[in-house]
């Protein structure tokens, strides 16, 4: 097992995380300065790994479907998209694609692992 998926369970679990406490935050919106950090790290994660997927293509370990490599950027960008947007919207509406952004983190790195 290469070290890129073992990083993708860890991210996925980072991601997860990051994703309930983005739904908790709609119940508890005190919680929104923290979790919008969490998510800035998550993404910081994320980048970590399209750099090592991108350095094994490099050495010539290609993924075994070409899809992943759709489901690796859709990671990569779903979450700075929403939190760009929720920004844009504020109040609620930021809350909304915040928990959006992170769900759909979770749910792409989950199926750019099947892909890999």
């Amino acid at each position: 097992m290469l070290i890129h998926d073992r990083y993708g369970v860890v991210l996925t679990v980072v991601a997860a995380v990051g994703a309930v406490a983005a739904i908790v935050s709609l119940f508890r919106p005190r919680i929104l300065p923290l979790v919008r950090s969490y998510l800035r790290a998550t993404i910081a994660v994320v980048a970590i790994q399209v750099a090592v997927g991108i350095v094994l293509v490099a050495t010539g370990h290609a993924p075994q479907q070409l899809l992943h490599w759709f489901y690796g950027a859709a990671t990569l960008l779903a979450l700075p998209v929403a939190m760009l947007i929720g920004k844009r919207l504020g109040g609620r509406e930021e809350q909304v694609w915040l928990a959006g952004g992170a769900v759909l983190t979770v749910l792409f790195a989950l199926r750019a692992m099947a892909t890999g």
